[in-house]
């Protein structure tokens, strides 16, 4: 038996399907969600969200929300999710390290705090590049 998933941005239903196994980017690290999970409601950060389902993980890249988990079914609401069109590995390594160097040279707070957003999301590219491939 498996999970029912929702997630939905404010505008759209993003993925309405099932899955064995649920990894969530939570606030404090990785939420692992299986059959028979306790109720939960949880923020989320901005990072990968990875659904499985017959031994193949899809990666999701979230930009923050919540998640609710109760009697097998999880539903996340995020603000914004990014597409994984034509992603290589390359690129966005490239990417990771500007980012990287962003956050390094940073000399306000608000430009720290807007780096740090696109470290995570070119960290999340990057782990979803390696589930594609």
């Amino acid at each position: 038996m498996s999970m029912n998933i929702r997630v939905l941005t404010p505008d759209r239903v993003i993925c309405s399907t099932t899955a064995d196994e649920v990894v969530l980017p939570g606030l404090t690290g990785q939420i692992g969600v299986l059959e028979g999970h306790a109720s939960l409601i949880t923020a989320l950060d901005t990072g990968l969200l990875r659904l499985k389902l017959n031994e193949k993980w899809t990666p999701i890249i979230l930009c923050g929300g919540l998640a609710e988990i109760d009697q097998n079914r999880v539903t996340v609401l995020v603000n914004d999710v990014e597409e994984l069109t034509s992603l290589e590995l390359s690129e966005v390594t490239q990417e990771l390290e500007k980012a990287t160097l962003a956050v390094e040279s940073a000399e306000t707070n608000k430009a720290r705090l807007d780096a740090a957003l696109e470290l995570k999301k070119a960290t999340a590219r990057v782990e979803a590049v390696n589930y594609l491939s």
